[in-house]
């Protein structure tokens, strides 16, 4: 297993956190490139079985084997590139809050006692103009990724959707262990650094009469 700590309170991302933000940013700069990796990636499938890549992790039953990453494949092909993420100090402690939280107690999910990403922020004097994707149980960075591209057994992709949007401009990425899958990643994301409402768009003066 990786050598996740326990969450710390400092906003520095570790080597493992800083390793999937840069995954995102490989990912979102050529969206249509990436689809190399995923089938790379899908060659570790036995039927819907994902075969541990070492023996750190574990292997995993998925719910739709390759049929999803071959979907997400051919989605991906369409896809034109993103603006790169930010890293946001912020968004990171926030992240780490539900971190520290689901660590201990084992939960799932994108609630800490009742509050959303939205309240957590704001807890932290921010805005609650924000996108949270949570994985659980991957190992590497690249692992925390391909999860949420793939999104096996989520009907409507949400996760890939939320990767490809294209107004994202920050993210804060926390990581630690769960006592249930063992790792949790999860990340924030926003148009701002932190979360506020982003500036209305600067209108174009009229031209003057003649």
């Amino acid at each position: 297993m990786l050598g996740l700590g326990a969450v710390a309170a400092s906003a520095t991302p570790s080597r493992f956190e800083a390793g999937v933000l840069a995954e995102l940013n490989r990912f979102r700069s050529d969206p249509a490139g990436y689809t190399a990796v995923l089938r790379a990636y899908r060659d570790r499938f036995d039927d819907r079985l994902l075969l541990a890549d070492d023996d750190s992790e574990i292997d995993i039953m998925t719910n739709e084997g390759v049929a999803a990453v071959d979907e997400a494949i051919r989605d991906l092909r369409r896809e034109s590139p993103r603006a790169r993420l930010q890293q946001s100090e912020l968004l990171a402690r926030a992240a780490a809050d539900h971190v520290a939280v689901q660590s201990r107690s084992g939960a799932v999910g994108h609630y800490t006692r009742g509050s959303g990403p939205g309240e957590r922020m704001k807890a932290r004097g921010g805005g609650p103009y924000v996108n949270e994707v949570i994985t659980y149980g991957h190992h590497s960075p690249a692992g925390v990724v391909h999860q949420l591209l793939i999104d096996d057994g989520v009907p409507d992709r949400g996760h890939r959707h939320s990767l490809l949007r294209p107004e994202h401009r920050y993210a804060g990425v926390a990581c630690g262990p769960h006592r249930v899958h063992r790792t949790m990643c999860v990340t924030l994301m926003s148009q701002t650094p932190d979360g506020s409402p982003p500036p209305p768009p600067k209108r174009t003066p009229a031209p003057a009469p003649r």
